[in-house]
C-alpha cells in the first residue's frame, strides 16, 4: 500500500498539468528515471511484513530468574542465534551479534565488533556458556563465533569451513572440533547431534548470487578479518537435533531439506527457518513443511531466519527486506499448515526468552 501511494505521488510530480506541455515530457525523463530509481529502493528496502499483524505470536512475558528446575530457557538473538540455557550449562548456534549495515556488507569488508558481541554478551546474560554450534559458514552465521568463543572460553563446534574462520580468529586447535555427523556430543546435560542438511535454495539480487561455487565449496585455509562478505563460504549445511533428559529440540537454521533424514525424530519444539519459503514454488513448500514439521510433529514450532539482520540487535527486529524475502507469505504458509495439524506457533523478538516444556 505504501509503494503504491508513493508510485501515485511520483506520477503527479512528473506528469505535465496541461495537454499543451505533453510536448515537454522529453525534458521530464531524467526526473522520471531518477524517481522510478528511489520508488524501486523504497520498496525493496522496505521491511517484507509488519511484525503487527502478528503480535499474539510473541510471548510478551517476564520470566523470573533463576531458570525453573527442568525447564530449558530459549533466547532468541536475531537470524539463527538461539541461546539454550537450563539453568548449569549454556550453548547457542551461530551467536552473530554484529550485524555490519546492508551498506557496508555490499561494498565493504566486514569485521566483528568487539564492543558490539560484548554489549549482547551481557545483556543476554552468556556467562555459562560451554559449546558454539554453527550451522555454514556464510558470515551471518560464523563470522562473530570466534570472538564470542575467545570473550566466553566457549568451545567453536563447525564444518572444516567454520574451523578455518576460528584458526583466522587465532582460536586455538584446542578450542575448536570438527563436526562429525551422527555422533552425539554430550556438553552438561545437553546431548547434542548433528545432522547434514542442505541450505536455503540460491538466489540472485542484482545479478549477484549466494550460491556455492563447486570447484571452491569450502573455506580452505584460515580466514582472518576484515574481509569481504563473499568470502565467508557455505562449506556445507548442518541441523542440530538436542536431547535434555526426555525433551527434545530441532533447530534448523535453513530452508532446505535433505529427503528422509528425520525420518526416525520426533521433537517436542522445532526452530524452523523460513527465509524465503513462499519464493519457493507450491511443491518446495509443500515438501519442506512436510519433511520438517509433519515429520518430527513438534508441539511448538519457533519461526527464525526472519529478520533484518543488517539492523542491530540493539534496536526491535524486524522483517527481513522485501529485497529479498516476503515474511507475510512466509507466515501466512506455515499459520495455515500448523493450524491444521494443531502445531502451536510463537515468535520471539531480539533478547525475547520463553521457558520450553
Amino acid at each position: 500500500m505504501v509503494c503504491q501511494r508513493f508510485l501515485i505521488l511520483l506520477i503527479f510530480i512528473v506528469m505535465p498539468t496541461k495537454p499543451s506541455l505533453y510536448q515537454k515530457l522529453n525534458q521530464s525523463l531524467p526526473k522520471l528515471f531518477f524517481l522510478l530509481i528511489l520508488f524501486c529502493s523504497h520498496c525493496a528496502f522496505r521491511p517484507s511484513g509488519n511484525l503487527g499483524h502478528y503480535n499474539s505470536y510473541f510471548p510478551h512475558e517476564n520470566l523470573p530468574n533463576p531458570i525453573p528446575k527442568g525447564k530449558i530457557r530459549a533466547t532468541f538473538l536475531g537470524t539463527t542465534s538461539i541461546l539454550l540455557d537450563d539453568g548449569e550449562t549454556q550453548i547457542i548456534t551461530d551467536a552473530f551479534f554484529s550485524r555490519p549495515s546492508l551498506w557496508k556488507t555490499a561494498f565493504s569488508k566486514i569485521e566483528s565488533d568487539p564492543s558490539t558481541v560484548q554489549s549482547v554478551i551481557t545483556k543476554a546474560k552468556i556467562d555459562r556458556l560451554r559449546a558454539i554450534f554453527v550451522c555454514h559458514s556464510h558470515y551471518d552465521h560464523v563470522m562473530d563465533a570466534p570472538l564470542v568463543a575467545k570473550q566466553t572460553k566457549a568451545k567453536l563446534f563447525g564444518s572444516s569451513s567454520t574451523l578455518n574462520v576460528g584458526l583466522g580468529g587465532d582460536l586455538s586447535p584446542n578450542q575448536m572440533e570438527k563436526f562429525q555427523p551422527g555422533k552425539p556430543v554430550q556438553i552438561g546435560k545437553f546431548t547434542i547431534t548433528v545432522l547434514e542438511s542442505k541450505h536455503t535454495p540460491p538466489f540472485r539480487i542484482f545479478g549477484k548470487t549466494n550460491a556455492t561455487d563447486p570447484n571452491h565449496p569450502n573455506i580452505e585455509s584460515p580466514l582472518s578479518q576484515p574481509i569481504k562478505a563473499t568470502d565467508y563460504i557455505e562449506g556445507g549445511t548442518f541441523d542440530f537435533f538436542i536431547q535434555h533428559g526426555k525433551n527434545k529440540i530441532l533447530i534448523k537454521s535453513s530452508t532446505n531439506f535433505v529427503e528422509g533424514a528425520l525420518d526416525k525424530i520426533q521433537v517436542d519444539v522445532l526452530f524452523l527457518g523460513i527465509a524465503q519459503l513462499s519464493l519457493q514454488p507450491v511443491s518446495f513448500q509443500d515438501t519442506f513443511y512436510k519433511q520438517t514439521v509433519q515429520t518430527t510433529k513438534p508441539k511448538l514450532l519457533i519461526p527464525i531466519h526472519w529478520d533484518n539482520f543488517f539492523k542491530p540487535l540493539s534496536e526491535p527486529l524486524e522483517p527481513n527486506l522485501q529485497l529479498g524475502d516476503d515474511f507475510e507469505s512466509n507466515m501466512k504458509y506455515i499459520l495455515k499448515q500448523t493450524e491444521k495439524d494443531k502445531v502451536e506457533v510463537q515468535l520471539l523478538q531480539g533478547f525475547e526468552t520463553i521457558d520450553l516444556f
